[in-house]
Parts: C-alpha cells; structure tokens; sequence
C-alpha cells in the first residue's frame, strides 16, 4: 500500500462557448489553461475536477477534455449547478466519469448535487444518489478510508449569498455519512474560495476556482478584487495512510 495519495483538484472553470468569451470580465479559459500549466508537469495519482466545468456551453466539454487527455495522470469529474448533464453524459463510458475509485487504501466516491436546483444555484443529492451514497459506504472495509466529492457544500461557509445555494439537502448526505467513520474528508467546489474546515472527525477542503473568485464571507456576491486572492488557483491534496488529509492551495497571477 502507498503510504501517501497525491490528489490535484481543479475546480469552478465556467469555460464558455467559444475560448474568447469573457465571464465576469476575465478570460476563463486562459486562466484554466494557467493552471494547467502549473500542474501538468507535478506528479500526481488523480485530478479531481469538482464541478461548473463549463457555464452552459455545449462545445467546451470537448476542449476541456482533449486538455486534460494530456496529462501524465487521470483526471475524473463530476457536474456543478451550471454544467449540462446530457453534454457529460457523451463521456459516460470514459474512465473520466468514474463514480468509485480506489487508491492505496483510499476509496474516492463521486457524488452529483446537481439535482433539484433551484434556479439559483443550490442542488442536491437525489434519492438514487443517496442510495448510491449508503451502498457504497456501507461496502467499506472497516479499515479503508473513505473521501467525497462533491460539487456543492455541506457546511456553511459564512457567507449568507452562498450558504442560500449550499448542499439542499445537507441533513441527509450526513445523516448517511456520519455511521461511518471511514469517511476522513470531503472536497467540495461551487464557492470560489479556500477553506479547510472540519465537522467532528471529518475534514472537509474546497479551493478556489480558475474561473473569478468570490470575496469571502459576505452577504451578496463580490467579486475579488484583492490582486493576492483573485488569481486562478487550485488545490493538492495529500492523503495519508493514518487518514489524514493535508491541503495545499496554489494561487497563481491574476
């Protein structure tokens, strides 16, 4: 067994339809290509891309994989409240749209919030979801350690805008989770921002997007304009085989 597991996640892209669009007065796909730059030539076992990959843009999904395809290591997604189910579902044979998958003696399990948005921004696990969430779980050796994926966040992030938008149905996917002390941590991505929080025994880590950041911590949206927070960023993540999970976050130039 690895004695340590080195995950990449990269999330909150927001690519757009053509690669010269714009989103919030910054260029998305330039700045996703930032990152990639930064992290292709890192040694890693996976990258996690945690959701809003594109912004409702059909053609991006086939660049944003033809881009990841050249990476030295695996790279599997899952769907945030602005992605395209029936666009993700054309790579639903490919190793990218893994729902499991095992490292060391990690079990990574992909989890879709994007059900039943409201129209805002919130989404939730639906009940296939949850069984699937249960079933997987309750396959856990006794001695495996388990992480989660996830688009949206579980726990409040003090901010009032975003904790409107959070997972819908939090109380659930915890009342699944918290039997099982398997599960170590959970990665989360949809607020554009870095946190590293914890929830009784459990760690949980978002980053911040390569799209344009949000400010923390605030009632209504705000875009960063602090030029050491509002770069394109992304997170590595080492897992231990104790169970512990340590966070880097890499900011790169606005």
């Amino acid at each position: 067994m690895a004695e340590t597991i080195t995950l990449l996640q990269v999330s909150d892209m927001h690519l757009q339809q053509e690669p010269d669009m714009l989103l919030k007065g910054v260029n998305v796909e330039q700045r996703f290509q930032q990152v990639l730059a930064e992290i292709e030539s890192q040694s890693a076992d996976a990258l996690l891309l945690t959701g809003d990959l594109t912004h409702h843009a059909p053609t991006a999904y086939d660049r944003l994989v033809s881009y990841v395809d050249q990476l030295p290591y695996p790279s599997y997604w899952i769907p945030g409240n602005h992605d395209l189910a029936e666009e993700m579902a054309r790579f639903a044979d490919t190793e990218l749209a893994s729902r499991v998958k095992a490292f060391g003696g990690w079990k990574l399990i992909f989890l879709d919030s994007s059900s039943n948005p409201d129209g805002k921004g919130s989404g939730s696990l639906s009940e296939t979801e949850l069984s699937f969430l249960k079933a997987e779980l309750s396959q856990a050796a006794p001695d495996q350690h388990v992480l989660l994926v996830l688009h949206h966040h579980p726990v409040s992030v003090k901010s009032r805008w975003q904790d409107e938008i959070c997972l819908g149905n939090a109380d659930q996917f915890w009342q699944i989770v918290e039997p099982y002390p398997q599960v170590k941590g959970v990665i989360f991505g949809h607020v554009h921002q870095s946190w590293a929080l914890q929830r009784g025994e459990i760690q949980l880590f978002s980053v911040p997007a390569t799209a344009a950041q949000f400010k923390g911590q605030t009632d209504r949206s705000e875009v960063e304009d602090d030029p050491k927070l509002a770069g394109p960023a992304c997170g590595r993540y080492q897992l231990y085989s104790c169970g512990k999970i340590n966070q880097q976050v890499i900011r790169l130039p606005a």
